[in-house]
């Protein structure tokens, strides 16, 4: 299975689209954000501010995150780069 993340399409990536994601798929494998941070150690808080999309996450957090859920990390291009090619 694979977590699609486009993390050019803003500076870093847009957290709120990437949040939205994380949320179904959690859904779809019966996981909850509680579940998330007692086994992960990941702060509630912090957590809570991204699912919500007003916090950014690191990409080693989300990874960790990946891994745990079994899923892979993809990057997905754009169809246009910021160069203009």
């Amino acid at each position: 299975m694979i977590l699609l993340v486009d993390i050019l399409s803003t500076s870093w990536y847009d957290g709120g689209m990437v949040g939205n994601r994380l949320i179904e798929v959690l859904k779809r494998e019966g996981v909850s954000a509680y579940r998330l941070w007692k086994d992960l150690g990941i702060d509630k808080g912090e957590l809570s501010r991204f699912f919500h999309g007003k916090q950014n996450i690191s990409l080693p957090k989300l990874e960790q995150i990946a891994d745990y859920l079994g899923y892979d990390i993809e990057f997905v291009k754009r169809k246009r780069s910021r160069k203009g090619g």
